[in-house]
């Protein structure tokens, strides 16, 4: 995170030499974030396929179905808080309400995801 602030308070735009590769140890982290973020973009069109995708991404061993329920309510929370953010700084109080409300259903998703029942899942049901 420290380094990425670097980049984004230099003056000069990092070039592709100059962003440092991830390590190994990095990898499965971003993996797990990768996961959450699909599965919260599925979620909302097609439950169904969104269960399907964590029994794919669970099969290796390397993800757990909670691991990436819980990415899952993470990504749907932060860009639910982004959106109260961008609320908060809205030029005018329709822009903030439309804003806000954009953020309910975020943050509905959210509690919709922490809720599921994960023995629903093993049957390939959302709850």
């Amino acid at each position: 995170m420290a380094q990425a602030e670097e980049f984004v308070e230099q003056d000069d735009p990092p070039g592709p030499n100059d962003v440092p590769l991830s390590t190994v140890e990095q990898a499965a982290p971003m993996e797990l974030v990768s996961a959450g973020t699909e599965v919260t973009a599925h979620w909302r069109s097609d439950p169904e396929k969104a269960v399907a995708l964590v029994h794919e991404l669970t099969v290796g061993g390397e993800l757990a179905v909670d691991e990436i329920l819980d990415e899952a309510v993470d990504a749907a929370v932060l860009t639910g808080l982004l959106a109260l953010q961008e609320a908060r700084t809205a030029p005018d109080p329709s822009t903030a309400a439309e804003r806000g409300l954009g953020a309910v259903s975020h943050i509905t998703l959210a509690v919709a995801l922490a809720s599921v029942d994960l023995d629903c899942l093993g049957r390939g049901q959302a709850s």
